[in-house]
């Protein structure tokens, strides 16, 4: 199974100008004055209050600013509030789960971003996927070694797209797996956003003719 850890959140950039408001864009070796306690100020003073796409937005902002040669106390105490706050929510999660595991069935993990499949108490696959404006990119489905693939994979990409259609959340068929399942199952592909499923049968048709 794919394992999710505090690394996750560190691989994406962020422009040092958007450290500001939060107070993490002290210079190194800039003087810890008035001004700095006011960034430092800009700090949220309760990250229980923060959204999961801020807080990892945050973390990405706090470990660029560590990065540096002389990373700014305020960004270490900041740092170790944020991996608080993750662990916190990590079990808070966990918890809230277990009822759905005991059952089995399938649940949108917005905090590592990733639709989960559950059987027996145990998560047999998930999608990855990647809030870009209104749409949500699948970017990659994956499915436990120890289960059949064959009956999994099909399964949970089903249930990723009935369950976005759903709630009305606009889909993007990046993983290849998904393609290959909408290849295979064209009656899902009406489940797609009209310009998604426009320029998928174009790519599955070019595909088709090489």
């Amino acid at each position: 199974m794919e394992s999710s850890s505090f690394a996750d959140y560190r691989t994406q950039s962020a422009p040092a100008a958007d450290l500001q408001p939060f107070g993490l864009a002290t210079a190194p070796g800039a003087s810890q004055g008035p001004a700095s306690r006011a960034e430092d100020a800009g700090f949220p003073a309760d990250l229980s209050t923060v959204s999961n796409r801020q807080l990892r937005v945050l973390c990405n902002q706090t470990y660029r600013v560590l990065d540096r040669d002389f990373p700014p106390m305020e960004a270490v105490h900041h740092y170790e509030l944020l991996v608080e706050e993750i662990e916190r929510r990590e079990v808070q999660a966990e918890t809230r789960s277990e009822p759905t595991k005991a059952r089995g069935g399938f649940r949108d993990n917005s905090l590592f971003s990733r639709f989960e499949l559950f059987s027996d108490g145990t998560m047999v696959g998930h999608v990855k996927y990647e809030m870009k404006g209104p749409y949500a990119v699948l970017i990659q489905a994956v499915v436990d070694p120890q289960f059949d693939a064959v009956d999994v994979e099909p399964a949970l990409i089903r249930r990723v797209l009935l369950n976005a259609h759903q709630r009305r959340i606009a889909v993007v068929p990046y993983c290849p797996r998904v393609r290959e399942f909408l290849r295979e199952f064209p009656q899902y592909r009406a489940l797609l956003p009209v310009d998604q499923r426009k320029r998928l049968e174009a790519a599955l048709l070019v595909s088709s003719d090489a």
